[in-house]
């Protein structure tokens, strides 16, 4: 079943929308029965199966007030991808602003769409830093939330949490070196190979480097790259092109 971009921005719009009224059940409902979300992307997968992704809702979202100023929307097939400032209230003297670029995959399931899989692309490290500088008036919220990760979350999970901080830092460089020989890159719905978006000369602006990806903005919509632990090449490039502002673009040249 075909899905208009309307449709598929109608069910991402509503994540934020129930983050914004603490309507758990609503967002839960959001996700299919094997839905996961990483947010961090490079953190543990907090998957609704199991129940963790409930835990997730009362570790960092409940006692929290959130906004999401959204910036630009983008539709890859199914695929949505945001490029947002999350706001983020710990309290009346602590709020902390994280730019972050959010990958919503949706499928459908008996005629509905439901969120297979977010990812959330921020850098934890930039955040802790942000905490740090707010000063003493942060430390004990920012403590507090720690225990709370450790006593819904787990160990194990909040160990693998923090090891995002560290993740790899690969080089946003793109030559012919760069690329794993079966490397996938879809430009906008095109197949390209490495040498085709060489030639495009993508100029990569605002990127955000999370685990082993890497989201950017670029002058038609948003990519994301994906690289190769083993390798530290790229093994997927995707860019979200925005049609419109595609369009905008090439009846400028033609005027001209």
């Amino acid at each position: 079943m075909g899905f208009t971009r309307e449709e598929l921005l109608a069910v991402v719009k509503r994540s934020p929308a129930t983050v914004a009224v603490h309507d758990k059940s609503g967002w839960l409902g959001l996700f299919g029965e094997a839905a996961y979300i990483e947010d961090p992307i490079g953190s543990p997968r907090a998957d609704k199966a199991s129940g963790l992704l409930g835990r997730f809702w009362d570790t960092f979202i409940q006692p929290h007030q959130i906004e999401f100023e959204v910036l630009r929307d983008v539709v890859l097939g199914h695929d949505v991808m945001r490029d947002v400032i999350i706001h983020t209230r710990i309290n009346q003297r602590v709020q902390i602003d994280v730019p972050a670029y959010l990958l919503y995959q949706l499928e459908e399931n008996e005629g509905r769409l439901e969120v297979r899989r977010m990812a959330a692309h921020w850098e934890l490290a930039r955040l802790s830093l942000g905490a740090l500088k707010l000063g003493p008036r942060a430390w004990w919220p920012m403590t507090r939330l720690f225990f709370n990760m450790i006593a819904r979350m787990g160990i194990g999970w909040v160990g693998g949490y923090l090891a995002s901080l560290w993740s790899g830092k690969p080089a946003l460089v793109f030559s012919l070196d760069s690329f794993e020989a079966d490397a996938e890159i879809d430009f906008g719905g095109e197949k390209l190979t490495p040498q085709q978006l060489i030639d495009k000369k993508v100029a990569l602006e605002s990127p955000v480097v999370a685990g082993w990806t890497a989201s950017f903005r670029f002058s038609l919509g948003l990519g994301l790259i994906e690289f190769s632990r083993a390798t530290k090449k790229i093994s997927r490039a995707r860019f979200f092109v925005d049609v419109q502002e595609m369009n905008g673009k090439s009846a400028l040249r033609s005027a001209g």
